[in-house]
């Protein structure tokens, strides 16, 4: 696994970047331990760091401390999609809504380069840029809203998805399939239609999770 540390960040900030950089590309798996010496060496620091980025990715709930074991990430399995869909098919739509309220001239012009953006990079076959442009096109929604909790709330969600999503959208028809949905969920924000917004919102949901159900890593009988 390359790691490297980045520059512009506290020390510990940069640790928990890193290691959370790692989860959420799949370079650190569901499941895998975390070794903190390991980990501390790699980075050339010491164990407490360490062990502090760990202790806060256990507060979001991305990794989980096991007894004997030591930290580990969280597993992705069929009841914890389940649990996570049932808040984010609720919270997603409603943050949605919220974010027309706030749409003008300037924001639909953002939501287009967006889109231009995210189309012309998988032109170039850049998943990863892609991805990461994915995720500012979906975190843009609840900054609209310019609700402090919402925009929290966000945070941690997101972190999950984009766990999630290491099974899903690397996927190439998957996020192909996401390249349209991003199309519909533009065009009824443009439509001002809180109805239109709120399906197309729930339809890339839906297929989010189909996609997630379908990945060969996933053990649906867990």
């Amino acid at each position: 696994m390359d790691i490297s540390m980045p520059q512009h960040l506290t020390l510990s900030d940069k640790i928990l970047e890193v290691i959370e950089n790692a989860i959420m590309s799949g370079s650190i798996k569901p499941g895998q331990r975390i070794i903190e010496t390991e980990m501390a060496k790699k980075l050339g620091t010491s164990k407490s760091p360490v062990r502090e980025a760990l202790k806060r990715l256990e507060g979001d709930g991305i990794v989980e401390f096991v007894p004997r074991k030591g930290y580990t990430v969280k597993v992705i399995d069929r009841k914890s999609i389940d649990a996570f869909f049932d808040i984010f098919f609720i919270l997603e739509p409603e943050m949605a809504k919220m974010a027309l309220k706030k749409m003008n001239d300037a924001a639909y012009k953002v939501l287009d380069e967006f889109i231009e953006g995210m189309e012309g990079f998988l032109d170039e076959k850049d998943y990863e840029a892609y991805l990461t442009l994915n995720d500012q096109f979906h975190s843009y929604f609840y900054t609209l809203t310019e609700n402090e909790w919402a925009i929290k709330i966000s945070r941690m969600f997101h972190k999950h998805s984009k766990m999630m999503r290491s099974l899903s959208l690397h996927k190439r028809n998957r996020v192909f399939s996401s390249k349209t949905e991003h199309r519909e969920i533009v065009a009824s924000f443009k439509q001002k239609d809180e109805r239109l917004v709120e399906e197309a919102v729930k339809n890339h949901l839906r297929k989010f999770k189909e996609n997630i159900l379908k990945a060969d890593e996933l053990n649906q009988d867990s």
